[in-house]
């Protein structure tokens, strides 16, 4: 197989997306498909006794005394796939904008870095903005000298800022269009997002139905994700633990001189190629790009004789 049977070195006027593996669905339309899944069998639940919500939201919701129950720690993930019950405040808006951001920069960041890798980055950036909710309240509850009563948190918007921010990081010149009409750099939009949560955070009421601890949290995982380069798919397991020697690792692929022999040459071209697909482009070592870059001019110039 050559390098013009995949999406990866095509001619600079193929301005597709990437698709892999023979038009496979991306992991970011999986996720939005099962969060409004979700939402939508919410919708068909009972209400709950104090008529505040819905049944199946109400069983996802991260409760701020979760620390308390272990039993319920599931809880850490489940509240990033519910959302605001119509008829509450928020209702199909919560839902809405977090899935139509998440599929509009996460289907730019997929390709980037991998579909594991993405799919692994956006749930625990869910866990870690969950992590943080839970400790930032109460911890505020505790300095004021109060419960934190029946609080909960249910929605992604922790998880969709991390992949809005790490969109930001990658391409932060990038013009993206305000409301349709307005067009700003992405990193402008990113600095007024971290900004407004930040005001949220000095000048937060009680009534405040906005979860501003998690967007920082998943601003702060973005960043952390990006300034030290985690691949989470390289954490390998190895004897049934995890190898965190393998976080930031890249593998050193021996690879021949490309002009030693086409044969050769087309085989270390469908590795790479397959590295990218499993592991993003990021993955990707500056010799294996020119080792990609030297095929593509070579496949050009047989295709010319």
């Amino acid at each position: 197989m050559g390098i013009y049977d995949r999406d990866y070195l095509r001619e600079e006027d193929d301005r597709q997306p990437y698709r892999f593996g023979g038009g496979q669905r991306m992991i970011v339309t999986n996720l939005v498909l099962v969060t409004v899944a979700v939402f939508v069998i919410d919708a068909l639940t009972p209400a709950t006794p104090d008529k505040k919500g819905r049944f199946l939201s109400e069983l996802l919701a991260l409760d701020a005394d979760v620390y308390r129950h272990p039993w319920n720690l599931w809880q850490l993930l489940s509240y990033g796939f519910a959302h605001s019950p119509l008829g509450m405040p928020g209702g199909i808006w919560h839902v809405g904008l977090n899935m139509l951001l998440l599929w509009m920069f996460g289907r730019v960041i997929e390709p980037r870095i991998g579909r594991v890798e993405f799919l692994l980055f956006y749930l625990l950036a869910i866990i870690f903005a969950g992590v943080v909710w839970v400790v930032a309240v109460n911890a505020g509850a505790l300095v004021a000298g109060v419960e934190t009563g029946r609080l909960q948190v249910i929605g992604a918007s922790g998880a969709v800022t991390a992949v809005f921010i790490l969109f930001v990081l990658y391409y932060p010149r990038q013009t993206v269009y305000l409301w349709g009409l307005l067009a700003v750099p992405a990193w402008l939009i990113g600095a007024l997002i971290v900004g407004q949560d930040l005001l949220r955070a000095v000048v937060a009421s009680e009534e405040s139905h906005v979860a501003w601890q998690a967007h920082l949290a998943g601003a702060a995982f973005a960043f952390l994700y990006f300034r030290f380069r985690w691949n989470f798919s390289r954490a390998l397991l190895r004897g049934g633990r995890w190898d965190w020697s393998r976080l930031r690792r890249r593998p050193r692929l021996r690879v021949h001189d490309p002009e030693d022999d086409a044969n050769n040459l087309e085989q270390q071209a469908d590795r790479l190629l397959a590295k990218v697909h499993n592991e993003g482009e990021q993955s990707l070592t500056a010799r294996e790009r020119r080792v990609l870059e030297q095929y593509s001019r070579h496949m050009r110039r047989k295709r010319r004789s």
